[in-house]
């Protein structure tokens, strides 16, 4: 099974809401782009349409690899742009910059290709249930790119107080789907690190001559180099363990509220997760109106069962309280933040199966739905695809749906990763792959995905 062989197989469209203002202060424009991340996209706006970056504002980051559809607010500007790869047309205005909150979610039109017919079938009987009971509001491979890239967790080290293993695994970790000239020069700073001089020396740029010159003058200052790091690089590590935890507890919740004989296996890079085919009505009233946050020291854990869960967690990880208080660095510190832990699709179309036109012999499959912010649309399709929770790997039989042993999936021609860095991602991999994209950053955190 493949996602995303070619852009047009990945189509988004966010659903905004937004206060329409005659002659309001923030012109509201739609922006179309193909084969371009978010920020690529507005960089694109900044240089074409000659406007400050500052008076651009947007409600979420939407995926490189595939065809979508936001809205960004322009203050006091109309701008209109048509470039092959990228739209913009004023389409309203308002009276405040465009924030998150206005979102109401995605609509999705995803193509599955590479399917045998029996692959298809899978996906038209699961279709049913999923529309009937949801699914788990994981969040799914995007989310850590930190194990795809082979880094680990650099989260855990800092709250274990190992601030130089984080520096390492932050900046001195190759990856080994990366193509970039970064491999070489990680490879380099691991055979010669803690001698900072030659490390200075060979480590140029923005990114990392901060780091190396505070370690030449404060050679075991390894929390104070962490400050270095670039800021969003720093939160994105952040997040994706708190991410990770928070997972783990959802699946661990589910234990004790699906039916073995309902139990279903959703394979991550981060280790399997349980999920559900069919879940009882009292049990999906108590899971919709259940408090899930992800954790943060300074939060109360949400419902008790799923605290309970949380703290069974941060226990395995050998984590307490304690250890987010004395072991910070900024722009890593979590806030308990509200996520649920169900969710539903709507406006779920009608599965289309057709003759792949790519990949001779096989079908592929046409799916529309959409989903609140947050949601992972590639969540929903494991779903899909997923097998019984107590099937044996080597049950889950020969070439599933036509793509990848065992129901994983393909996105784009790059060979399977099975990561887990240094140990923290737990479990083994799986997921999707990505596209072509060679990227050596850490994903994005993107709403579509």
């Amino acid at each position: 099974m493949r996602l995303k062989t070619i852009p047009e197989d990945f189509r988004v469209r966010e659903l905004l809401q937004w206060p329409e203002v005659q002659g309001g202060d923030y012109v509201v424009h739609l922006l179309h782009k193909e084969k371009l991340s978010t920020p690529e996209a507005l960089a694109m706006v900044v240089r074409e349409g000659d406007v400050d970056r500052s008076a651009i504002a947007y409600a979420g980051l939407k995926d490189r690899q595939a065809v979508t559809d936001q809205f960004v607010t322009i203050e006091r500007r109309a701008v209109e742009i048509k470039l092959p790869s990228l739209r913009l047309q004023p389409v309203g205005s308002t009276d405040r910059p465009i924030t998150s909150r206005m979102s109401a979610g995605n609509a999705f039109t995803i193509v599955v290709r590479d399917l045998q017919p029996h692959g298809a079938a899978t996906l038209r009987r699961s279709m049913p249930s999923l529309i009937k009971t949801g699914f788990p509001n994981y969040f799914d491979d995007q989310r850590f790119g930190c194990l795809r890239h082979g880094q680990g967790f650099p989260m855990r080290s800092v709250l274990h107080g190992d601030y130089e293993r984080a520096l390492q695994q932050l900046i001195a970790e190759p990856s080994p789907v990366a193509i970039t000239g970064d491999v070489k020069l990680k490879k380099t700073l691991q055979l010669r690190w803690r001698d900072w001089e030659t490390c200075a020396r060979i480590a140029r740029g923005p990114a990392y001559e901060p780091i190396f010159q505070h370690l030449l003058a404060h050679p075991d200052d390894f929390r104070g180099a962490l400050e270095h790091v670039p800021l969003r690089q720093r939160v994105i590590q952040a997040f994706a363990y708190q991410s990770f935890l928070w997972n783990r507890a959802v699946s661990r919740l589910l234990r004790g509220g699906v039916d073995s004989s309902q139990r279903l296996r959703l394979s991550t890079l981060a280790g399997d997760l349980l999920a559900w085919k069919y879940l009882a009505p009292e049990r999906e009233e108590k899971l919709k109106v259940m408090r899930t946050p992800l954790y943060g020291p300074d939060g109360d854990g949400g419902s008790p069962p799923f605290a309970a869960c949380m703290r069974e967690e941060l226990a395995d990880a050998g984590l307490s309280r304690q250890d987010f208080v004395q072991n910070t660095v900024p722009g890593m510190q979590w806030k308990e933040e509200p996520r649920d832990a169900f969710v539903k699709p709507t406006d779920v179309g009608e599965v289309r199966i057709e003759p792949d036109e790519i990949n001779a012999g096989r079908v592929k499959a046409t799916l529309q739905f959409s989903l609140p912010r947050g949601s992972y649309a590639t969540m929903l399709i494991k779903r899909l695809f997923a097998p019984s929770y107590y099937q044996r790997e080597d049950e889950r039989g020969g070439r599933d749906g036509g793509g990848r042993p065992g129901g994983r999936f393909e996105r784009g021609p790059r060979p399977a990763f099975r990561g887990g860095g240094d140990g923290n991602g737990g479990g083994r991999g799986g997921g999707f792959h990505r596209g072509p994209s060679g990227d050596n950053a850490p994903d994005h955190d993107e709403d579509e995905a």
